[in-house]
């Protein structure tokens, strides 16, 4: 039987720090998130920190998001839905010199919440064993993204870095209960608290080949690194009252508080290429690989290498078509001045579970709606996901999902607004 938690519901939150979650913009999400290519002055791109270099002089962007996700978990016998919304980013793109770009924002970096009871039996006696998680690490990010080469708008190549502060607690539980009322139950409270730095550096390369063809290449790279942590480990037998609800504890098993370690974060690699025809189409692919055989949790008191974690592949494409012109910007029908975007995305997980990789696939679509009365660039983005992860064979579960998506990037009006810009006379 599997339940649901807040933040997510996923039973495979249960490895590693929980399903991590792409830093990305709402705007780019219906492209399948094939974004590392891509470089402009209307969104921000967390993808890709060189992007940053393409921030417009005197026009800063904060981009604000939520994402939500309604799951069916299914197995061989059951099914369960459920569903949960949480803050996608908070964050703000500022020029600071000339084609150089400073972000600093908040998001989440991985999510954990899960509910598996299963039932068996020992000599004889029922027995419930259940495994419950919940929690998230959260990620403050400041990036720097510049253009170092500039030829106008033939050739562009941009370099940058982000630096993510990752702070969180996640909490993950093992009970076993006995149906007999005079047999001990266990239960064993593992908590993690994550502090610690984590880096990424990117590359981007623009040139136009004609005036109606342009391509991008951008490149991507995970630093990985040992992300300091604590743990709190609780282990006790106790006795189930009449109405299983309140538990009268008897011994402690495991009592260690405030355990020094770390968890270390396996390096990622990711590469992306696109082509625009005329400003109005753009075609997106991408590859990216981290390979999560290197996670482990190193503390005093334990040392895990989780063999249910493998290396990671997933393969991106989108495509993005731009309504928008001056023409019609005076249009009353949005729609035909509005972005669409489509993507599909597949690829193999990090979870190796009864000798099977779990894949993952699914198809995304979104829209962009400029928001005409600001008279700016600042755009209403909406990103739809369906996809699944798992499959109901060898006594697993598959997690059939749709996520959905709002975000806004706003930018201020491009005639009487200019923000940051040095003024004559005060």
């Amino acid at each position: 039987m599997v339940n649901a938690q807040s933040l997510n519901q996923s039973p495979y939150t249960r490895y590693g720090l929980g399903e991590v979650v792409k830093p990305m913009s709402t705007s780019y999400l219906g492209m399948g998130s094939a974004s590392i290519s891509l470089a402009g002055h209307k969104h921000i791109n967390f993808a890709n920190p060189a992007s940053y270099g393409f921030v417009a002089k005197y026009s800063p962007i904060f981009d604000a998001g939520f994402m939500g996700k309604t799951s069916n978990l299914e197995t061989s016998e059951s099914s369960f839905n459920g569903t949960t919304v949480a803050l996608r980013n908070f964050s703000l793109l500022m020029p600071i010199a000339k084609n150089t770009g400073l972000v600093f924002g908040l998001m989440p970096y991985s999510t954990t919440g899960y509910d598996i009871t299963n039932k068996g039996e020992i000599n004889g006696d029922s027995v419930t064993y259940n495994n419950k998680g919940f929690g998230s690490v959260n990620r403050l990010l400041f990036g720097l993204g510049r253009q170092i080469i500039n030829k106008g708008d033939s050739v562009k190549f941009s370099v940058g870095a982000n630096a993510s502060f990752l702070f969180g607690t996640l909490e993950k539980d093992r009970t076993v209960v006995f149906q007999a009322p005079n047999y001990y139950n266990t239960k064993l409270v593992d908590k993690s608290i994550v502090r610690g730095l984590l880096f990424d550096v990117g590359l981007h390369y623009y040139e136009k080949i004609n005036k109606n063809f342009s391509y991008q290449l951008g490149a991507t790279a995970n630093l990985g690194r040992a992300v300091t942590g604590y743990k709190d480990i609780f282990a006790y037998s106790y006795l189930s009252s009449d109405d299983q609800i309140f538990e009268n504890p008897k011994d402690t098993l495991i009592d260690i508080v405030d355990n020094k370690g770390s968890f270390n974060i396996p390096t990622g690699v990711g590469f992306g290429t696109s082509v625009i025809y005329k400003e109005k189409f753009t075609f997106s692919a991408q590859y990216e690989f981290q390979n999560w055989q290197d996670y482990s949790e190193n503390f005093d008191s334990t040392s895990i290498t989780p063999s249910e974690m493998r290396q990671s592949h997933r393969f991106s494409y989108g495509i993005e078509y731009d309504a928008f012109s001056s023409t019609n910007l005076k249009d009353v029908n949005v729609f035909k001045i509005s972005t669409y975007r489509l993507g599909f995305h597949h690829g193999n997980t990090p979870y190796f579970i009864s000798d099977t990789h779990l894949k993952q696939y699914g198809i995304s679509f979104g829209i962009s709606i400029p928001l005409i009365s600001s008279g700016s660039y600042s755009s209403l983005s909406l990103g739809f996901e369906l996809g699944k992860i798992g499959t109901t064979e060898n006594g697993l579960i598959a997690d059939n999902y749709f996520n959905f998506n709002i975000g806004f990037s706003l930018l201020p009006n491009m005639k009487f607004d200019r923000w940051f810009r040095k003024r004559l006379y005060d």
